[in-house]
This record gives structure tokens, C-alpha cells and sequence, in this order.
């Protein structure tokens, strides 16, 4: 229900503004350094005058509000604006900034629990007398801010502090949700491909400025026709590129701050910093709950997101196969010391949960030097361990989760933990996957070969009279290649049927392999080596006849899961590297 007194405004769209400003304005206060709270500013006030000045204020809205809805008429309880924050001034004096931060929480507080209660038809002065202590006032003190902002490092820190949270709730969505619509109507891809065209645009004018001298140039002619253009242009676009353009977009912005000077900086009354700061960390708290609406908060939220995360990394891991485990990514490590290092992270959780829980932060490891041991370590670890690592990690994390109380929240830190080092972290090296992966039928041929090989010369090493003898594991090592040939022929039926098997349990791969293993029980070994090769040459040619490429081909997905999966951990045990 619309309210009958403010034409087009209601409780909700008041409680939004409010919102949107306050997280501002605080985010930009606390990320500014606490030695400069104390010191008197060139606007004649210092930063905890204003922390007081702002709790001081607000807490004049509930008994006045409360007069309004009594009498209609607004009872003030100050004598005058200037008498009153002098006495403020005079009273908070020598006050500590954390108990005027503590103040102003209380007072915030207490003044949104006021807007809740207001009946949707109140007087518009009810309204009006929130509206002059919150959304009218912050922008009052804008000019503090830009007061006590001396360096770039210093306004850095304003745009890094909330860029954090905004980039974690950008993560924690997960990507299956980016096509879906958020509270305003757009995708929470559009949403982010948004934010980025604001700070890529922001970037140029930077940019520009420095670089001709000629001071800070216009923005845009017409925000919602900027706005629309990029709904367009992101339109059909992968999720995940839309991420990487944020994340670009947000290094540029960061690296034109870092030139900046301080004449650069205070020139044209701020001009420089108000630009930064409505693109950048104003610009996330306009769309903080927008986008948190879509963060996930209970446990079984936050797993479901896990599993859908994990679920395409892991399809990329076994499409990759072992043997290819030993290869360097574009990143420059091997994608078994990636495995390490995604592992090691995840490792890491169930130490540092209880504080996350407590609402504080352990010890912080050093990160380059736990990635580098890990690049290190990798080097003597077989492809094998290195899969079995990550994927005893990940289920270590489920289990952990899963073991939370069901029917409570988890707070921030504790739900960005687990998405930094699990979803949000497989997204960012799913790309290095992705990139090994064979993207035509001739590349995909080429990969199943370079395994073949290997596995074959392994056979032949062992020789016809030593496919009898047990390997650890328990099989023989026909059986092993009985397991070998039951899983092509499984593939290349599925492919030329076009009837893929799904659901594949632990149970049902057990019952698969022994059937294998049983059906070829009186086949000799050297038969059980002839349809080796037979059933290897119809996999390749019923590969070669795709004639498409492998993104575009779920039945190349089969082969890669078989060929690479099967063949490597086969040539492992049958050389004893297991």
C-alpha cells in the first residue's frame, strides 16, 4: 500500500533510501584511518564532531515522530540548530570514535525501528522529519569525508573497504542465479555488467583527466540510456566474462586512483573524490541489497550453491583426464599444483570456522608463500593423489556445513569463508580447466591417444602371461583391462544410441565394473587384448564422425570422463603407481 500523504512513496522505498545512504556514508567514514577522526578538519569540524553530530540527530526522530502522529505537529525539543550541536559538541567531547560509531548504531537503530512502525497513511511530516535527519542530512557531510581524505591511499581504502563485501556477494551468488531477476527487474548479470560500465567509465575519465590536464570531464548525457545500452549488450554474454570485465573494469579504476595527487584530488571542491565515490562505493551500497537478496544465508543454502559449483568443475576435471594433470595451465603452474592449491584453501576451513562463527578472524596465512609450497609439493604428487585431495577437501567442507544448525543465519564472515575457498574459488580456476580441454572431435581424438599410448605400452610391458597377476588393488590385472574395455564399449554405445546414462552412484560404478570383470572371466588374455584394440578403434572412429565441436557435443563430454578418467587410472595400476 502506497502512502495517501507522500505520492508515489511508501515505507518500503523510504527504508531503501535510507539504507543505501547510510551504508554509504558509514562505509566511507570507517574505512578512513582512526588518527584522523580527532583532528579538526578545514570544514571547521572533526570526524567524530560529525559521528556524534549524525547519532545526535537521529535520535531526535522517534520522540518526534511520535509527537507528529500525536498532535501533527512537529515538537523539535531543540531550541536551535546551532544551539543544539553546539551542545552536542560540547557533551561528546573526548568521547572515543567506537563509542560514537556505537552511538550512532544505537540511534539508527532505533530510528528505522520508528520508520517500520509508521502507519502507511501517516502525516507527511512524519515522514518529512526522517527524511531531514537521514537521506537530507548524509549528503551534508559529504564534505568531511572529502576533508579528511588526504592521499590516494586514503581514498583507496574507501573504495577497497565495501568493494570487498560487494565483490564477495557478487561470488556468493553463484552463477546458475545470474540469469535471474533481481528486486528491480534486471538479472543479476546485468547488475554486475552495470557496476562494471560505471567503473570502466570512471576509469576513462581518470584517465583522461591525468593525462590532458584539463580536470575532471562530464559524465554521461542521459544515466538510463547508458544504463539500457549495457542491459543490451550483456544479453546472451557467459556469466563468468561478465565477472572477469567487473573485476577488469575495478583494476583500472584502483590503478588511475593510485596517481592521483592531492592537488588532483581536491580540485574543483572534490570533484575527483565525488566521482570515485558514486561509482565505486556508493555505487554498492545502491545496490547492496539487491544484490545480498540472492547471497545465500542458511546452510542448506550455501551447500546447495557448493554442489552447484562443484558439479561443473568436476565434470572439467575428469573431460581433462589424469595424464594431463602433469601439463602447465596459463597460469604457469601444472593443473595438479592447482589442485594442491584449491585443496590446501579448502583445507584451511574447518580450522578458521569457529572464528568466523564468533564473529572474528584467525591467524591470516601468507598467501603467495602457501601457494608457491603447494606449486612446490605438487611436483612429486601423482595425478591421482592430487584428485583424490581436492575431492576428500571438498566433501571435508560438506560434511562441515552440513554439521551447521539449520534453523540460524550463518553471519558474513563465516558464509564468505566457504564461498572464497570452495564456489567462488572453482570458478576462477574452472577457466584454466577449460582451457586444456579439446574443443574439436581431431583435438579430442589427439587427447584420447596421448593416454592410449601409455596405457597400451603398459600392457605390452607387462606382457600376455603377466595380465594374471594381482594388482593392488585386488584385480587382476586382465580384469583391469576388462574394466578398461567394458567403459569404451559402454561410451561408444551411448554415443552412436544418443541415449546418455546419467546418475551414476558409487553403487551402481561398483556393479558396472564387476559385471565387466565377469563377463570376460573366460576370455584368454590374449582375446582380451585383441578386443582391447578393437573396441579403442571404434571409439576413435565414432569420435572422428562427430564432425562438431566438443562444447557443443555431450557425447564428447562422455568420452572425455571415460578416456581420460578410466585409461589413467588403469595405466597407474598397471605400472604399480597407485
Amino acid at each position: 500500500m502506497v502512502s495517501t500523504t507522500i505520492l508515489g512513496t511508501s515505507k518500503a522505498d523510504l527504508d531503501k533510501r535510507i539504507a543505501q545512504s547510510y551504508r554509504a556514508l558509514r562505509s566511507a567514514l570507517e574505512a578512513l584511518p582512526r588518527e584522523r577522526f580527532t583532528e579538526k578538519l578545514r570544514t571547521g569540524w572533526s570526524l567524530n564532531d560529525n559521528l556524534a553530530h549524525l547519532a545526535a540527530w537521529e535520535e531526535t526522530v522517534p520522540p518526534r515522530v511520535a509527537g507528529v502522529l500525536a498532535s501533527g505537529e512537529d515538537p523539535k525539543l531543540y531550541e536551535d540548530v546551532d544551539g543544539f550541536n553546539a551542545r552536542v559538541a560540547r557533551e561528546t567531547k573526548g568521547k572515543s570514535t567506537d563509542d560514537l560509531f556505537a552511538r550512532w548504531s544505537v540511534a539508527h537503530e532505533r530510528l528505522l525501528e520508528t520508520v517500520r512502525s509508521l502507519p502507511e497513511d501517516a502525516e507527511k511530516l512524519a515522514f518529512d522529519v526522517v527524511e531531514w535527519n537521514t537521506t537530507g542530512h548524509y549528503p551534508d557531510h559529504y564534505a568531511d569525508i572529502g576533508a579528511a581524505i588526504r592521499t590516494a591511499d586514503d581514498l583507496l581504502g574507501l573504495v577497497q573497504t565495501p568493494w570487498i563485501g560487494f565483490r564477495l556477494g557478487v561470488g556468493a551468488i553463484g552463477l546458475p542465479r545470474f540469469e535471474e531477476k533481481t528486486s528491480t527487474g534486471w538479472t543479476f548479470k546485468d547488475l554486475v555488467a552495470h557496476a562494471a560500465a560505471w567503473e570502466e567509465r570512471t576509469a576513462s575519465r581518470l584517465r583522461t583527466s591525468r593525462e590532458s590536464g584539463e580536470g575532471m570531464l562530464p559524465g554521461v548525457d542521459d544515466a538510463d540510456e547508458f544504463n539500457a545500452a549495457v542491459v543490451v549488450r550483456t544479453r546472451g554474454r557467459d556469466a563468468r566474462e561478465v565477472i572477469r570485465e567487473l573485476d577488469a573494469a575495478h583494476e583500472r579504476v584502483v590503478d588511475e586512483i593510485r596517481k592521483l595527487g592531492p592537488e588532483q584530488l581536491h580540485a574543483n571542491d572534490d570533484r575527483v573524490i565525488a566521482v570515485v565515490a558514486g561509482n565505486t562505493y556508493g555505487h554498492y551500497a545502491e545496490h547492496f541489497d539487491e544484490l545480498f537478496a540472492a547471497v545465500p544465508k542458511r546452510p542448506a543454502e550455501l551447500l546447495e550453491k557448493m554442489r552447484e559449483g562443484w558439479r561443473p568443475f568436476r565434470r572439467a576435471l575428469n573431460r581433462l583426464g589424469l595424464s594431463a594433470l602433469s601439463e602447465t595451465t596459463p597460469a604457469g603452474w601444472t593443473y595438479k599444483g592447482m589442485l594442491g592449491h584449491l585443496a590446501n584453501w579448502m583445507e584451511k576451513i574447518p580450522g578458521e570456522m569457529p572464528n568466523r562463527l564468533e564473529g572474528r578472524r584467525g591467524p591470516m596465512a601468507d598467501v603467495n608463500s602457501e601457494n608457491a609450497r603447494e606449486a612446490d609439493e605438487s611436483k612429486s604428487r601423482s595425478a591421482h593423489d592430487a584428485v583424490e585431495r581436492v575431492h576428500h577437501a571438498y566433501q571435508t567442507v560438506v560434511d562441515l556445513v552440513s554439521a551447521l544448525p539449520a534453523d540460524r543465519d550463518l553471519n558474513f564472515m563465516a558464509m564468505s569463508l566457504v564461498v572464497v575457498y570452495t564456489y567462488g574459488h572453482f570458478v576462477e580456476h574452472g577457466r584454466e580447466l577449460e582451457a586444456a580441454i579439446p574443443r574439436t572431435s581431431t583435438e579430442f581424438v589427439q587427447r584420447i591417444d596421448a593416454v592410449w599410448k601409455p596405457f597400451r605400452q603398459a600392457i605390452r610391458e607387462r606382457g600376455r602371461a603377466g595380465l594374471g597377476e594381482r594388482t593392488p588393488s585386488g584385480w587382476t590385472y586382465k580384469d583391469l583391462v576388462a574394466h578398461a574395455v567394458g567403459w569404451m564399449q559402454q561410451t561408444v554405445r551411448e554415443m552412436q544410441s544418443k541415449e546418455f546414462r546419467t546418475g551414476w552412484t558409487t553403487e551402481t560404478i561398483q556393479e558396472f565394473n564387476d559385471r565387466s570383470v565377469r563377463t570376460h572371466e573366460l576370455v584368454g588374455a590374449e582375446a582380451m587384448v585383441d578386443e582391447l584394440d578393437t573396441v579403442y578403434r571404434r571409439l576413435v572412429e565414432t569420435v572422428s564422425g562427430l564432425g562438431r565441436s566438443v562444447s557443443s557435443s555431450r557425447k564428447l563430454g562422455s568420452t572425455g570422463t571415460t578416456a581420460g578418467r578410466r585409461w589413467s587410472h588403469a595405466r597407474s595400476a598397471m605400472r604399480g603407481w597407485k
